[in-house]
């Protein structure tokens, strides 16, 4: 009986050997084959975020058949949700003769910056190894890089306000960040003259205006000021930017000289309405550095 157990336990340990050894030799191993016996190296990869001003980034390939340099090309194709993405593109591969591991480089230029994409790339299978993993899938996103300029000055003429601030600049683009722009205001003695230390909230201010040009425009997200209107939380006070109403102009939001930015917002309380200075020059002014 005993024994009986110990050969049971045997076989079990053979099989599970056997099971092994043949779960390590599929795929990109098999080296007795004519093709370039190329393979992924698992069906799903790492997310990767790649800066927006050069969205490239490498995936490794390898080759069973290692004789003899290789070339040739791989397929790439990019999703939104359900929506494909034209114009991804991936580099071919390049195996020197000897050389079993190759990488190619692929470029989500068409991917918008913050969104998360899904990128699948195909060996065909006239190249693919005996058992590879022919195809493999990843999140992929951009995202911009961000560099200190130094201090500038922001400048609301509607408050009457003035602070130096932090401003960033996103690498290769016309794009900004001023940081904290109304952080000294709300928790000022001025502020609390002009509005009711009750009207204050300064946890709520902005941690940054994020400014971008286009087409001779500056556009830039809402951002609150730090003011709960009537001293009720759910009234903010928010800089907005025209565009957000189709009968107003954005034409005023724009750069007056290399070094100067120009706003002209609608102040505004959501359901309540505001201040409307989308037609004034000189309401917001951002200094750079």
């Amino acid at each position: 009986m005993k024994l009986n157990k110990l050969f049971f336990g045997l076989t079990i340990v053979a099989a599970a050997l056997f099971s092994s050894c043949d779960k390590d030799n599929v795929g990109a191993i098999y080296s007795n084959q004519s093709n370039a016996g190329l393979s992924f190296t698992a069906s799903t990869m790492a997310a990767a975020e790649v800066p927006a001003s050069n969205p490239v980034f490498d995936v490794k390939i390898v080759r069973g058949n290692t004789v003899g340099a290789a070339s040739g090309n791989i397929s790439a194709s990019l999703k939104v949700g359900a929506d494909e993405l034209p114009g991804v593109t991936v580099s071919g591969y390049n195996f020197a003769d000897g050389e079993n591991t190759a990488t190619v480089s692929v470029n989500v230029s068409p991917l918008e910056v913050g969104v998360i994409g899904t990128l699948t790339l195909t060996i065909a299978d006239a190249d693919a190894s005996i058992g590879a993993v022919k195809t493999t899938t990843m999140k992929v996103s951009k995202a911009y890089e961000w560099k200190s300029l130094g201090k500038g000055t922001y400048i609301d003429n509607w408050l009457d306000y003035e602070s130096s601030v932090e401003i960033l600049k996103a690498e290769g683009y016309d794009r900004y960040r001023v940081m904290g722009p109304y952080k000294e205001y709300v928790t000022s003695s001025q502020a609390a003259d002009d509005w009711g230390s009750s009207w204050l909230a300064p946890s709520t201010s902005a941690n940054f205006a994020e400014l971008w040009l286009k087409d001779g425009v500056i556009y830039y997200d809402d951002f609150p000021i730090g003011i709960n209107y009537e001293a009720d939380k759910d009234q903010p006070i928010y800089v907005c930017h025209p565009s957000g109403w189709s009968s107003l102009s954005s034409a005023n939001n724009k750069f007056v000289d290399d070094k100067t930015i120009q706003l002209a917002p609608y102040y505004y309380i959501d359901g309540l309405g505001g201040w409307n200075y989308t037609k004034y020059n000189g309401v917001i002014y951002v200094v750079l550095p």
